[in-house]
């Protein structure tokens, strides 16, 4: 019987090396390793955290110390649960520190292992307040590297009324099978570490190579005869990225209440809660008994900006916030962006993935701040230098170097190796090679994510601590925060455009005035003068090239598109021909059907005829780009009907209206049509896609003006500080990918050739584009 079959029950006896591949080997980098350290101070209530390094040239006289005050640990558990590995209570939902109430940053019960990869022998010492003795534990990473199960492994530890004893008395080095060191026993006696009440201290000795070598690195680089700064330093740069988003999560949060983009500001602990980290090293100090510590300070260009960009992306998955631009001081503004999440995922591939589209993360917030620090930016540096209370505009852009990138936090702590290891994680170099005017690089940027728990948790950290798993949740993180960069970048290139910063194309109209430039130097004696008129001439010669360049681009691309609409036009006339005369066919033979069949004969009959019309009316609507330079007599509103046509569809399925008024429908000139054929075609493009954004239908009204003719519409008004840019080249402020802000361009282009000009305006009840003639006997 089925009942009656035993089965022997077994489990894993894991080996003592799992020990260092949890620890040692899963550790990306050794900075890592000692921002997990200082996160178990923090998850233990620590207020304070001290960190020393002594590096000397031998390995096993080098060492690292960790000390925390925290909570500390009883003898239950440091030889209970802190000897069990993935063993966490931390895990525990809604698990919180006890006296602060700070939501914990490390759960995964392996943090405690990181030590290992800093050095051979870690011993461990911690003490609650209310105990008399501290406990105490050493383990040599040497001895998971034996072929053992790990339960054979044992080390020393005990509890002990002296701690400085472990590395003092004879009998406790040989306990402990360490190297002695006298300068780690001098330094234990700073005050910082004698007065040692409760908390946790780590002691690291024998340091690992790749410690000393980071260690060596940086201080070949520092010069050590100037006043000593930590700031250039792996480990410290680990350190301040680490904690500059504890601060910045409480003023960000107060801004977003402010501006009340959120209700009320999330608490990741109660008001008491504080951490501060002190960093000291030997190498800054000789011939001193005392120690010299420097305090871990946030990031200090965080302050200064020429654009900013920040707010949260909602449960439901749009972006909502501001962008600030601080860029000139003439021009001081902020404005409001929205961005919803039918512009956030373009790929077909991903809205065909997210069908059922939710946003996974939850709702988080982000504060990005952008640089214009570019070669010929030195005025602008001296005014960024200024504001972060630097010296000079070389400290500026050598302390953001230092930090510049994009920084991920979860409650209030930096996640690596987001904006440090892997700089670009999110592609926008890639982006920026493309297209550099209208996206800007992690060499631009300094911002940061703010993740919380438990809304965020969804957003998997890596056992290694090395990112985040690529879920679903973070796939949309990184795509929502793509589409945030490219708001950035086109509201940033607009405004460069409108204040003429950089070598930012305008119009190909503008041309270069050489025989100004020849008479300015001709007559102008001074020559510091003429060499500033110069580089500004041939500033504008190269805007000027630079226009042709992309002007015969856009060109060539619309010469091709031109004939693949002229093969077109002539091609489908004879399929419509054909379909034609089965349709005659048809209708002849229906009479012979029986009545049964006869009909659902008819009925195709009938989607034949209303496909053959639509594809004859979409032939017609294409007439006006055949014999593109042909002059005829035509009404402009024949052309506007036939560019219509080819947006039936959406003003069927949006409620789009089309109004006329009669001059308009009767005016009749003598040119070349195709020249009006291009203008409506991208007017109206243009004004469908805002009304389909409005979501509630409108109109759009073509009218006759002076001695031209207007289109308008009642959709949102054309931003007042880009209407009078909205023809140059590249000024868009639409998000899709294929966006060019090149359609208008080439529409005033197109019509000027023809002694034709436009212009746009805000009416009454929406915007209106207006073409008249330049000179109105030109073809008389």
């Amino acid at each position: 019987m089925a009942n009656d079959i035993k089965t022997k029950r077994h489990s894993f006896q894991p080996g003592a090396m799992a020990i260092i591949q949890m620890g040692e080997e899963l550790i990306g980098h050794p900075s890592t390793a000692l921002n997990e350290l200082i996160k178990n101070g923090y998850d233990a209530d620590a207020l304070k955290c001290h960190i020393y390094f002594n590096q000397e040239d031998l390995l096993d006289q080098s060492f690292v110390i960790i000390k925390d005050n925290g909570s500390g640990m009883n003898d239950k558990t440091l030889f209970g649960p802190w000897l069990r590995p993935s063993v966490s209570t931390k895990r525990q939902k809604g698990a919180l520190s006890p006296i602060f109430k700070r939501h914990f940053l490390g759960s995964k019960g392996i943090g405690r292992l990181a030590a290992m990869s800093l050095g051979r022998f870690i011993t461990v010492i911690t003490k609650k307040e209310e105990d008399k003795k501290y406990n105490w534990i050493t383990i040599d990473r040497g001895l998971f590297k034996e072929e053992k199960l790990l339960h054979q492994i044992r080390f020393p530890g005990d509890s002990i009324d002296d701690f400085s004893k472990l590395f003092s008395l004879k009998e406790y080095i040989k306990i402990r099978n360490v190297e002695p060191s006298q300068k780690l026993i001098q330094i234990l006696k700073n005050e910082n570490f004698k007065d040692f009440v409760k908390g946790t201290m780590i002691v690291i000795e024998d340091m690992d190579e790749s410690v000393h070598k980071i260690l060596h690195d940086d201080f070949e680089k520092l010069d050590l005869f100037k006043e000593p700064d930590l700031k250039n330093t792996e480990f410290y740069k680990s350190l301040a990225t680490l904690i500059t988003p504890l601060r910045l999560n409480y003023s960000i949060q107060e801004e977003l209440v402010e501006k009340k983009i959120i209700e009320k500001a999330y608490s990741i602990a109660d008001k008491r809660s504080s951490f501060s980290i002190d960093f000291g090293i030997n190498k800054l100090v000789s011939n001193k008994e005392e120690l010299e510590w420097q305090e871990v300070t946030p990031i200090p260009v965080q302050s200064a900006y020429d654009y900013r960009i920040y707010g949260k992306v909602t449960n439901g998955g749009k972006v909502d916030g501001y962008l600030s631009y601080k860029r000139l001081l003439t021009d001081e503004r902020e404005e409001r962006v929205e961005i919803p999440v039918s512009e956030i995922f373009e790929d077909e591939f991903k809205k065909r993935h997210f069908d059922s589209w939710k946003n996974e993360a939850g709702e988080y917030y982000f504060d990005i701040r952008v640089y214009d620090i570019g070669d010929k930016e030195d005025n602008n540096l001296e005014k960024l230098a200024k504001s972060a209370g630097l010296k000079s505009g070389t400290e500026f852009r050598n302390a953001f170097k230092t930090f510049q990138g994009l920084r991920v936090s979860k409650n209030g702590f930096g996640v690596k190796p987001y904006g440090e290891e892997v700089e670009d994680w999110i592609e926008l170099s890639k982006k920026r090679v493309q297209d550099p005017g209208r996206n800007v690089n992690t060499n631009q940027i300094l911002g940061y994510v703010f993740f919380y728990s438990p809304q965020n948790d969804t957003l998997e950290e890596k056992t290694n601590r090395e990112g985040f798993l690529e879920n679903k949740a973070f796939i949309q993180v990184k795509d929502t925060l793509a589409s945030i960069f490219k708001t950035l970048g086109r509201r940033r290139y607009n405004y460069r455009l409108r204040h003429g910063l950089g070598r930012v194309p305008s119009s190909r109209h503008s041309r270069p005035n050489f025989e100004e430039f020849y008479a300015s130097i001709r007559e102008n004696p001074n020559i510091e003068q003429i060499r500033l008129f110069s580089e500004k001439f041939f500033k504008e010669v190269s805007t000027s090239l630079d226009n042709m360049e992309e002007s015969l681009s856009f060109s060539e691309r619309l010469a091709s598109l031109g004939s693949g609409i002229e093969l077109v036009y002539h091609e489908i006339a004879q399929p419509i021909s054909t379909i034609k005369t089965t349709q005659s066919s048809l209708e002849l033979k229906k009479e012979k059907l029986p009545d049964s069949a006869r009909k659902h004969f008819l009925k195709d009959i009938e989607n034949l005829t209303i496909s053959v019309d639509v594809l004859t009316e979409l032939r017609g609507s294409l007439e006006p780009a055949i014999g593109r330079t042909r002059t005829k007599i035509f009404k402009p509103y024949d052309t506007f009907k036939k560019v219509c046509s080819l947006f039936k569809s959406d003003f069927e399925e949006f409620n789009i209206k089309v109004l006329a008024d009669d001059e308009s429908q009767t005016w009749e000139i003598k040119d070349i049509e195709y020249a009006f054929w291009i203008a409506f075609l991208n007017i109206i493009n243009n004004a469908v896609y805002w009304l389909k954004k409005a979501e509630n239908g409108g109109e759009i009204r073509l009218s006759k003006y002076q001695d031209g003719i207007m289109v308008s519409n009642s959709g949102p008004l054309i931003n007042k500080e880009l209407i009078e840019y909205i023809f140059d080249y590249g000024v868009t402020t639409r998000q899709e990918k294929n966006a060019t802000g090149l359609g208008l361009a080439f529409t005033r282009s197109a019509l000027s050739r023809n002694n034709w000009n436009i212009t746009a305006e805000n009416g009454k009840n929406g915007p209106a584009f207006i073409i008249t003639k330049t000179n109105p006997n030109a073809n008389e």
